[in-house]
């Protein structure tokens, strides 16, 4: 039997508590709807733990569950779908267009390499600054552990003083905390994948999961169109709302 939230609830389960779960599974219960985020932060962390990315000091527990954007990743995606519906409510013009260009974007992935510290606490502050990684190729742009290990390498390389040929624009932009930027990121540290780093500025705090980053260091949006070396990924990014995968 699946366990819902409206079960857990009832029975007063704490669906945070991974050995809690454990128990409710061997029993029969299908826990995965709840295991399976928690299960990801525990890599994550372990991940930091091992150095093998990087953990923001200022980050408060805030975990997510990205499993439940699974319908929504394939693009096209049916314009009729609840992540659409939801996100054209509030357009009165243009609506049209966006239904269109909402359907056919991918959604990806964003990793954080570096924040405005506000944003790893809640709040409701408006435009502050991030520095994500991200990729628009098939392969990448939805590995969760993949994103967060070549934002701990971007980081890194922003403090080495030895920086490959093809990642000194990037890394010197990175450098400069008042730069506006999205450079593709070198083959040196992203190989083949069509990976980019760019600044953004969160419109509002609110349109974040408890309006904080997620503490696994994740950020989903729709893609509306290719990323143009050395501009600005601005409107490009279309945060997708807290509520389809808080």
């Amino acid at each position: 039997m699946k366990l819902t939230k409206f079960m857990a609830n009832n029975f007063q389960i704490d669906v945070t508590n991974l050995a809690q779960l454990e128990q409710y599974e061997k029993m029969g219960w299908d826990v995965s709807e709840f295991k399976a985020p928690l299960l990801a932060q525990a890599k994550v962390q372990q991940a930091a733990r091992e150095g093998k990315i990087a953990a923001d000091d200022n980050a408060l527990s805030n975990p997510v569950n990205l499993e439940r954007l699974a319908p929504y990743l394939a693009a096209p995606r049916d314009p009729g779908c609840l992540l659409i519906q939801d996100m054209l409510k509030i357009m009165l013009v243009g609506k049209k267009e966006k239904l269109q260009s909402y359907s056919a974007a991918p959604l990806v992935y964003a990793a954080v390499v570096q924040a405005n510290r506000s944003l790893w606490q809640p709040g409701t502050a408006q435009f502050l600054p991030a520095v994500l990684v991200f990729a628009a190729d098939d392969a990448h742009r939805n590995d969760v552990m993949w994103l967060n290990n070549l934002a701990a390498e971007i980081k890194r390389l922003k403090n080495s003083a030895e920086i490959p040929q093809d990642m000194l624009q990037l890394v010197g932009s990175l450098r400069d905390d008042k730069s506006d930027f999205c450079y593709k990121i070198g083959a040196s540290v992203a190989g083949d994948a069509d990976a980019w780093c760019a600044t953004y500025k969160f419109s509002s705090q609110s349109q974040l999961p408890g309006k904080c980053l997620p503490s696994i260091g994740i950020v989903p949006f729709l893609l509306k169109s290719p990323p143009a070396q050395g501009g600005s990924i601005g409107t490009n990014f279309v945060p997708i709302p807290a509520k389809f995968y808080n």
